[in-house]
């Protein structure tokens, strides 16, 4: 590669193949493979070395018709390499023959559709429609006994750095463990819990008193792929979107990004990213546009991996979503994505596979629909079959935030979480409160009715430590004192207000807050944690008055659950004013109300919060 203009730059190299139409049909090009150049100055050259996987360009057979059902296959015939910028201008740099069709993997068949649908293939060498046939055997009837745990054994004073230092061995870790206690232990807690960083999306592993005391730590998760959010006000970098980032075809600068993403990950305490956004857009009005590489399964891949090995450099890590085929945003809890086997093999999953065996993933999120009409949080095929048995995946599965569960040819409902269990997915994400069951979920009555078992409830736990095992927290929980200090590269303001050690205020129907520590600076955001022990729908009033000039502009804007509401005071507004405003029902209780002013020269005289009397 030669530049040939008269400025510096950079340059793309796309690898293609195309491979013989034979019996499968064929894309005309697949991309297998890309680089980008260093910064080149006017008339340098950089030599570029390619290594293209077979697999990458192989076709998956779910028909049989190739003599390989459930196979990745190369069909007889020529296959052309072509190399250039763009798929547009493309030059023929190689030729590979293949005598006979050759089998790159033999799999078993999973996720294939429930029901018939006509789609292309090649017959005789022409194209024609077929039906694909259900052939996916039933969830039920796949499971497999695939770990042996002891018997329960009660507390033995092992504890998970043990394992961890390979004094002791996870089973005998997790034979510890009461049933109710590995329950609980399915179940995330958020949002904005008050247990982990303020802000944040959730908490899991030691979320009762019990799984901390055998040394299960606290994790921390934030969104997302477009950089970490924080609902309580704490300042932190926004990524460019995934298309964006994607479109760099430059996997050394994402990793350069991502590593400075890892180190503002770990100064705030957050042990997961949840990120990055994989799926392939079905459709260009897809809800999920700004936070997906898309439109490349072989691309998506390699930018998740670069972002992965960067996160793991510090010891945090992402959870790639949303597993998998999420391809709308209306009505995604109930979009069932009807897609074929092969389709699956070669385009959706693609990119997972290669985040999980190349980019070592720990962490996976499901998506809130179905796939084929299970919903992929309870689905075994997808779970189980390909994910773990298939991909060699170890860690963690969480659900979306309050997803459905279902059983084959049976209505979903966010409390079948015996499902979620059976099918390996490991995390129910969020609830309030885990020992209490607050969202009244039904795995203690699964197991009791055999729906599940301990054994697989041992399985979720293991796959949950392991996680837990991989990521920074374990050295935050058990030896907080030899933390090498991150430093902050100038990733986050100076200025910005520390909020990792926000005392909250307990709100019970009629509450006047504590605002003694609450400063008017100008550009200063002040945030109070609340947490609600009422339900119903609240008012806020925040009484204020000037003490500035009385030509003094003072503006004040309040945040809370996402709304925004502002009051402008003038200097000469020397009497008390209240500010009111109805908030509605929270979601949850932990809350955060920040307070931002514009100008120095406002006095907070009180807040109140109290319940709205419904109307009759």
């Amino acid at each position: 590669m030669t530049n040939t203009g008269s400025y510096k730059g950079k340059e793309i190299v796309q690898v293609y193949a195309s491979a013989p139409q034979g019996k499968l049909g064929k894309p005309s090009k697949v991309l297998c493979g890309f680089k980008k150049t260093r910064e080149l100055q006017s008339g340098e050259s950089e030599i570029l070395e390619f290594s293209c996987v077979k697999k990458n360009f192989a076709s998956y057979d779910d028909s049989g018709v190739t003599g390989y059902l459930s196979c990745f296959v190369l069909e007889s015939g020529e296959y052309e390499f072509t190399a250039g910028n763009s798929v547009r201008s493309q030059m023929i740099i190689g030729k590979m023959s293949v005598t006979e069709t050759m089998v790159l993997e033999r799999l078993e068949t999973a996720l294939a559709p429930r029901k018939e649908f006509p789609r292309m293939s090649m017959q005789n060498g022409e194209m024609k429609l077929i039906a694909v046939q259900p052939i996916s055997p039933d969830t039920i009837a796949k499971k497999k006994e695939t770990r042996a745990y002891p018997e329960y054994s009660g507390d033995r004073k092992i504890r998970l750095e043990d394992v961890a230092m390979e004094k002791a061995t996870m089973a005998d870790f997790l034979a510890q463990l009461s049933e109710h206690e590995l329950i609980c232990m399915t179940r995330g807690e958020g949002m904005c819990s008050p247990k982990v960083t303020p802000g944040t999306a959730g908490a899991f592993g030691g979320v009762t008193e019990e799984l901390l005391a055998f040394g299960i730590p606290l994790a921390c998760c934030a969104d997302g792929p477009s950089g970490i959010r924080m609902d309580c006000g704490t300042k932190a970098f926004s990524m460019p979107n995934g298309t964006a980032m994607a479109c760099t075809f430059n996997t050394e600068l994402i990793e350069q990004l991502f590593e400075m993403t890892a180190l503002e990950l770990r100064k705030n305490k957050i042990d997961l990213l949840l990120g990055p956004g994989m799926n392939i857009h079905r459709n260009p009005l897809n809800g999920r546009n700004f936070e997906y590489f898309s439109e490349d399964p072989y691309l998506t891949g390699q930018m998740a991996i670069a972002q992965l090995k960067a996160l793991h450099k510090y010891q945090v890590s992402g959870t790639i979503k949303h597993f998998i085929a999420n391809n709308q945003e209306f009505s995604r809890n109930y979009a069932d994505s009807i897609v074929s086997e092969r389709a699956l093999r070669e385009i959706y999953l693609k990119g997972f596979e290669m985040a999980v065996k190349e980019g070592q993933a720990i962490s996976i999120m499901t998506m809130y629909g179905p796939v084929n009409g299970i919903w992929a949080a309870s689905n075994y095929d997808l779970l189980t079959t390909i994910l773990r048995e298939q991909w060699g995946f170890k860690g963690s599965v969480m659900t979306d935030w309050w997803a459905m569960m279902n059983e084959v040819g049976k209505e979903p409902a966010k409390t079948n979480t015996d499902l979620m269990i059976r099918a390996q997915n490991d995390l129910y994400m969020v609830v309030v409160d885990a020992k209490a069951n607050s969202m009244k979920d039904n795995t203690q009555a699964g197991l009791e009715q055999g729906v599940i078992t301990r054994r697989e409830l041992l399985q979720s736990a293991e796959n949950i430590c392991w996680t837990l095992l991989n990521l920074n927290v374990m050295e935050r929980f058990y030896h907080p004192e030899k933390l090498a200090i991150i430093e902050e590269k100038n990733l986050i303001d100076k200025e910005q207000e520390d909020f990792s050690n926000l005392k909250y205020q307990e709100v019970y129907g009629e509450t006047e807050l504590d605002i003694s520590d609450i400063k008017a600076i100008r550009g200063k955001t002040e945030v109070l944690g609340l947490t609600f022990k009422d339900s119903g729908p609240y008012r806020v009033e925040i009484t204020v008055k000037a003490e500035a000039s009385e030509l003094a502009q003072l503006p004040i804007t309040i945040y809370l659950r996402h709304e925004a509401f502002s009051r402008t005071l003038t200097g000469a507004d020397k009497e008390w004013v209240t500010i009111s405003h109805d908030v509605g029902t929270f979601e949850f209780p932990s809350q955060y109300l920040k307070i931002y002013f514009g100008q120095t020269g406002l006095k907070i005289g009180s807040i109140k919060f109290s319940l709205i009397e419904p109307k009759s």
